[in-house]
């Protein structure tokens, strides 16, 4: 567990966001797939989901040099093989799906597994659609074994549910036997993580593009050889609650590349719009969740999508701000937040639910009525070393 106590000089925080763990794991996975090396450079510290996803590939025959600053990643010149242990995805969903669809290329079973957060999400969306392309799974939540080839027909992907059943799709499309079929139905959400995905595969050289319909077949890989990974912008939102918590300015750089959506949801929060819609930035409820609440309130729309993150994270969030004495309700879409509200210190520990999202956001409110956390370790999927930089050497870490 960690106290945190309050705050004295919050105008010393100097904030920093990690690398993006969304481009660092895609671009894992294609760099994974080429023939040439990659050389993936960032600032700060990438965060133990994208670290998984560099063990796994290197299990399936990828040669991964971590340096402090970059990254450099060759593939196999054989292509790659199935591993020789189970491989761990750690925390990290999207790790697990991505190489769940890579390994079902194998003819021979792979075993995959992940932490006790990760074995309590449902893979069932992915699973149904690598059984319709003859895929044998042993279960419909890790850990699993699958045995692939993806081999024929077509299968129906519902977009409403996910972004990351087709992100793997294509991620993996490059080991293919066959062209499958693919169709999109559902009113799509987290389209910025789709279309990512679909930026990122062409600058690869795929020859496809996104549609309703979709052709997918093996293509060869040719990555960059040198790739600038992005903040992790997604963030953001924790340290805009920091300064309203506050009154502070922490955070500096340029942020001009944010990606729309997610600029969109923040810049409607930031002015105390009533109403905001986080389809396709549902990530982001728990920070958005804390600022509505200390300033006018209003609804949360467009997330019921975030019931299947790390933590139901509509009722997450809600337990999470009670423990601060703030009030929220859950609604079908998301959640209805009173305004005018201020954290007060929590009569009891409060239980981050293993979901490093709702740990930072608890850990904001902290710095200015104290807590204490527990499970706040869970952090480091992301962003390693945030306390550090909330709380600076404090002896309590």
């Amino acid at each position: 567990m960690l106290s945190i106590p309050i705050i004295a000089h919050p105008e010393d925080v100097e904030w920093f966001l990690p690398p993006s763990k969304s481009h660092m794991i895609r671009w894992i996975a294609l760099s994974s797939q080429c023939k040439s090396s990659t050389r993936l450079s960032f600032q700060g510290i990438p965060g133990s989901d994208v670290v998984s996803m560099a063990n796994c590939m290197e299990e399936l025959g990828a040669s991964i040099e971590k340096g402090p600053e970059n990254w450099v990643i060759r593939g196999n010149r054989d292509g790659l093989h199935p591993p020789k242990r189970t491989l761990d995805c750690g925390n990290s969903a999207t790790a697990a799906k991505i190489l769940t669809a890579i390994v079902a290329c194998f003819d021979s079973p792979v075993s995959i597994d992940g932490d006790a957060s990760l074995r309590k999400r449902d893979f069932a969306h992915l699973i149904s659609s690598l059984r319709d392309l003859g895929c044998e799974v042993s279960s419909e939540s890790l850990p699993y074994s699958i045995t692939g080839p993806i081999s024929r027909g077509g299968t129906i992907i519902d977009e409403s549910i996910s972004s990351q059943t087709v992100s793997g799709m294509v991620l993996s499309s490059p080991g293919f036997e066959s062209e499958v079929e693919v169709e999109m139905i559902g009113e799509a959400v987290s389209r910025w993580y789709r279309e990512l995905t679909i930026e990122i595969s062409k600058d690869c050289g795929w020859p496809g593009s996104y549609g309703k319909k979709m052709s997918l077949s093996a293509w060869d890989v040719e990555t960059p050889e040198n790739v600038e990974i992005p903040p992790e912008i997604s963030l953001l939102p924790i340290s805009i609650l920091f300064d309203k918590l506050h009154g502070t300015r922490s955070m500096s750089g340029d942020l001009t590349n944010i990606p729309r959506p997610i600029m969109e949801a923040i810049g409607l929060v930031s002015l105390d719009n009533k109403e905001v819609d986080l389809r396709d930035s549902s990530d982001i409820i728990a920070p958005c969740a804390a600022i509505m609440a200390l300033g006018r309130g209003g609804e949360i729309v467009g997330a019921s999508h975030a019931r299947g993150k790390e933590s139901d994270r509509i009722s997450s969030t809600v337990r999470m701000l009670a423990s601060f004495g703030m009030e929220a309700s859950e609604t079908s879409a998301g959640l209805s937040v009173p305004g005018g509200q201020d954290p007060s210190t929590p009569e009891n520990v409060v239980d981050c639910e293993l979901d490093h999202r709702l740990a930072m956001t608890a850990g904001v409110l902290a710095t200015r009525v104290g807590a204490t956390l527990s499970g706040y370790e869970i952090c480091r999927v992301t962003h390693p070393g945030f306390f550090e930089m909330i709380l600076g050497h404090y002896e309590g870490l």
